[in-house]
């Protein structure tokens, strides 16, 4: 990451930034931003805190009034994307919250070139009528940017974002924003409206359920909407959701073995599945394997990993799988006693202890 990180902030982007802010205003103190934004603090720094820092330093290289240093700013994006690109967004987060209809003006098009996702958020929180109305304007929009900030913007539990509380307790007013887009043609905001019932999913499964079996089978593009909402339900065997897809317990024989019984950073977990049963039986299988990890404290922690969406042929099926054990940032191995269960729509049809030794 902080290599990546050395990538996408570099000296040379900062030139270029400090460049074009010159160009869009003769005034701009180009010494003044890149001290700003150089140093040994800078090099320790993580995304946000230099995204943040990038901020103030255009606000004091600028020394401009809000409304003025937007009119820079607008140009200026137009250069940048992806990662560079949330520097202008994150301005209006920090600078505009006095002046939402300037700011919401200048969100619509920074989020062309990169996002505004995680700026719309205070925005809610003081003007939040206000603020659920343009977000409402924009699932409307022809551009796709608008509309996936739509969605996006207002989801209760964004990473990374600030989480919007009330609409964590009561999610009712988002719901014509995701009716709007359930059948919108671009996968960019497919996956945003997906990725928002699933956060309501979170605090309120029964009404994102509700939700799926109303609009399941209207279309296409809403059946993947849902099927991609409902991960966290299905992965969980809610019963409700495993009905949806005609998933149930079947009469089927699986076997497991377990080619190891240890496992680490060398080695990671190899064990193979077999899967048999009657001939002429007709069902939908979901195959999935729950690892539970050892934590620090010793307790176990339950990951789900799909193997498998199939019809069940009658023929004999078999799967093999290898698991690695290499620590990653997001999950660090402890060692000890861990816990495999292979489970067939929803339901555990074998199990099997084995132990992660780290060096």
């Amino acid at each position: 990451m902080a290599s990546q990180l050395k990538d996408v902030f570099s000296p040379a982007f900062l030139q270029q930034l400090a460049t074009l802010c010159q160009r869009y205003s003769a005034t701009f103190d180009t010494n003044r931003f890149l001290a700003q934004t150089q140093g040994s603090d800078w090099e320790q720094s993580e995304l946000k805190a230099r995204v943040r820092r990038v901020s103030h330093a255009l606000d004091s290289s600028l020394n401009l009034a809000y409304p003025d240093a937007i009119q820079v700013l607008l140009p200026v994006s137009g250069h940048f994307s992806g990662l560079q690109g949330f520097v202008f967004a994150d301005y209006v987060e920090v600078y505009g919250l006095d002046d939402p209809h300037t700011s919401f003006h200048a969100l619509a098009h920074f989020t062309c070139f990169s996002t505004a996702e995680f700026a719309i958020r205070p925005f809610f929180q003081r003007y939040p009528e206000l603020t659920l109305a343009q977000m409402t304007l924009w699932a409307s929009s022809d551009n796709l940017h608008l509309r996936r900030l739509a969605s996006e913007g207002s989801r209760p539990r964004l990473p990374w974002g600030m989480a919007l509380k009330a609409y964590k307790k009561d999610p009712a007013p988002l719901l014509p924003i995701l009716h709007q887009l359930k059948t919108d043609a671009e996968p960019y905001v497919q996956r945003s409206v997906a990725n928002h019932l699933n956060d309501i999913s979170k605090d309120h499964p029964e009404l994102v359920l509700d939700i799926a079996q109303s609009w399941f089978g209207q279309h296409a593009i809403t059946d993947w909407i849902i099927k991609h909402a409902l991960r966290g339900l299905l992965k969980q065997a809610h019963p409700r959701a495993l009905a949806l897809y005609g998933l149930q317990q079947l009469p089927l024989q699986l076997s497991l073995e377990m080619v190891n019984a240890q496992a680490s950073a060398q080695q990671p977990l190899h064990f193979m599945i077999e899967l048999s049963g009657p001939a002429d039986l007709q069902a939908k299988l979901r195959l999935e394997y729950k690892i539970g990890y050892r934590k620090k404290s010793g307790q176990l922690n339950y990951k789900v990993f799909q193997l498998s969406n199939k019809v069940w042929t009658g023929q004999t099926m078999k799967f093999e799988r290898r698991q690695s054990f290499i620590d990653l940032t997001t999950r660090k191995h402890y060692p000890g006693q861990h816990h495999l269960q292979i489970m067939l729509n929803g339901h555990c049809y074998a199990e099997s202890f084995f132990d992660v030794i780290v060096s």
